[in-house]
């Protein structure tokens, strides 16, 4: 039966690493048949050093001799020796070949689970974000896929490699030397399962605390760098320092705990191995038995046992080293599982690009996962292109959930959102693109200003003339200009190079670039000094002629430019009103609770 671990294991994988497994094993088992063969060698050719004229009584033996024409006894001899090596040579060639093989397919797997869970986590429904810790996802992808394959999926095809040589080896020996071989094998076997019996609770507490402290080391430095501004300001750089030692120091000793653990049977079994040697040859001698009759059963216990210890050696670290990783397996599997069953639909081309000249709301209302009642009741709206609106309300009054939801972000838990009359389903790929958002919080790349601008596009495929339009719309194309490097020009890590009011404008810029039929503001002013934001209004003024502009903001000044005004209470749209006509009293405060984002 197969372990439910090493199943979800499998089914992580495709069915063409599936059959590229499936050849790994039989490589596997004309692997064993190598080191069976090549260890077998060494019997007749040890017979053949310390006895050549009798040996050569053998009939095969003399059909070999008169068959190679070697002439004399010495030459023959040589000629062995010269076979053996060159069998030996062949056969570790040949296990070279399949351990490379077994890296690499590994490597691979590693390569493409790593791939498809970040697509997974993109791809996935944006209310997902509240369900798990961003930098647990980024530990996922970064290190425990790493493990789930190095630390599981390798140590499986070592297990199967190494056991059948191993049970290769030891049928060789027991065809030749019965009693020895089984004397040898009940000596090892028993203390091989004792040792893995007393390790494996202590692996199982050590895997525990590598899980936990692995965790807290991705949260302390993903909090800390994000907030880096507020911790060096406040000087707080200690605290996260000190957190993340601990974690590191208990993950440390838990690592280099399990890699003593694995030592372990290395040392017992080389041990017992060269002890069952020298007790062989003392059971031996004393039986009466000629040194010269011993030697080429001893040699060729010898040399077994150097080859089989070192496969020991792996299986039981193998074992220690299942058991170490089985977590990341799991994590690993629940994020595949976790993936949307179809991907997001292409955009599509330009030309054949959806007009919108509609949206429209009805009923619609939203829970977030876990919450217990709905963050939006009911909401009935109609948008349409040529207006600039606004959504106001006190915090957690429900704006950036219905701004979410006109993105495309979140989808209704009831009723309906309309584009031109129909349902948003209905228009599959034309749906992607038709909004841009420009958020609050902004996320400069480390990079050039037209990566920044084109964000997440190829090279080849950015247009540097849209890009300069992006840029004048936003009015920061004076700014680029001026930069060394213009479009090329770097602005640094969080956009250290530009100001706070420069970066939401650029924000401003990469939500045009795409020339979306509705932009979405979220706060994305809030930044900006008086006649910076003046300017910006009158922007989203020009730009709303021939598309629609929604803005939740908390800053009654920009009113004055917008066509309507919503208000939002509770979750409830409880106004919507030219702007002219809100008298420019202070939006109704919301008393309800909305997660953040």
């Amino acid at each position: 039966m197969i372990p439910p671990t090493l199943r979800a294991l499998i089914g992580m994988l495709q069915p063409a690493e599936r059959q590229w497994g499936a050849v790994l094993l039989l490589l596997a088992l004309l692997a064993a048949v190598a080191e069976a063969i090549g260890i077998g060698a060494v019997f007749p050719v040890m017979r053949l050093l310390n006895d050549p004229a009798q040996t050569l009584d053998h009939p095969a033996a003399r059909f070999l001799f008169e068959a190679s024409g070697a002439g004399s006894q010495e030459r023959f001899v040589l000629g062995a020796l010269i076979a053996l090596v060159a069998v030996f040579l062949v056969k570790n060639l040949y296990l070279a070949l399949v351990y490379l093989l077994q890296a690499r397919f590994v490597s691979r797997v590693e390569a493409r689970l790593g791939a498809e869970l970040l697509g997974a986590y993109l791809r996935g429904p944006y209310a997902d974000r509240l369900a798990r810790h961003s930098a647990d996802r980024v530990r996922i992808i970064t290190a425990e896929v790493g493990r789930a394959t190095s630390g599981y999926l390798m140590p499986s095809l070592a297990l199967a490699t190494e056991g059948l040589v191993i049970g290769g080896l030891l049928a060789l020996l027991l065809w030749l030397q019965p009693m020895a071989a089984l004397v040898a094998v009940g000596v090892v076997g028993t203390a091989a399962a004792l040792l893995q019996r007393m390790t494996n609770r202590r692996l199982e507490r050590l895997r525990e605390v590598r899980v936990e402290a692995n965790a807290r080391m991705y949260k302390w430095a993903a909090e800390s760098l994000g907030a880096i501004k507020e911790t060096q300001s406040l000087g707080r750089e200690d605290y996260f320092v000190g957190h993340f030692a601990r974690d590191a120091d208990r993950y440390a000793r838990a690592t280099a705990a399990f890699t003593l653990i694995g030592l372990t049977p290395r040392l017992v079994v080389e041990t017992l191995a060269v002890s069952a040697l020298l007790l062989g040859l003392a059971a031996g001698l004393a039986a009466g038995g000629a040194v010269q009759e011993l030697v080429p059963a001893l040699t060729l216990f010898g040399v077994a046992a150097v080859r089989i210890m070192p496969s020991a050696t792996r299986i039981m670290s193998a074992f220690a080293s299942l058991r170490f990783y089985t977590p990341s397996v799991i994590a690993v599997s629940e994020g595949l599982q976790a993936a949307p069953r179809e991907a997001l639909p292409h955009l599509p081309a330009r030309g054949a690009r959806y007009r919108l000249e509609e949206v429209a709301l009805a009923g619609v209302t939203y829970r977030y996962p876990g919450a217990a009642s709905p963050c939006l009741h009911e909401v009935d709206l109609r948008l349409r292109r040529g207006e600039l609106v606004a959504i106001v309300g006190r915090s957690g009054s429900g704006k950036t959930t219905l701004g979410d939801l006109l993105l495309g972000l979140l989808a209704p838990e009831s009723g309906e959102i309309r584009l031109n009359g129909r349902p948003v389903r209905a228009l599959a790929g034309a749906l992607r693109g038709l909004a841009g958002l420009v958020p609050q919080h902004f996320h400069v790349l480390d990079d050039t200003v037209r990566r920044n601008v084109a964000f997440g596009m190829a090279e080849e495929e950015i247009d540097d003339a849209r890009v300069w339009r992006a840029l004048e719309l936003a009015r920061l194309d004076g700014r680029v200009r001026a930069l060394p490097g213009g479009l090329d020009a770097v602005v640094k890590e969080g956009g250290a190079l530009l100001s706070g009011g420069e970066r939401q404008r650029l924000a401003i810029a990469r939500a045009l670039y795409d020339e979306p039929d509705m932009l979405v503001l979220d706060e994305a002013t809030s930044a900006l000094d008086a006649a910076t934001e003046a300017e910006i209004m009158e922007t989203l003024r020009v730009l709303s002629a021939d598309r629609t502009v929604v803005m939740v903001t908390h800053r009654l000044a920009n009113l004055a430019v917008c066509d309507r005004v919503l208000v939002m209470r509770e979750g409830r749209l409880s106004a919507d009103a030219p702007s002219d006509g809100m008298g420019g009293a202070e939006p109704a405060p919301g008393e309800g609770a909305e997660p953040p984002g």
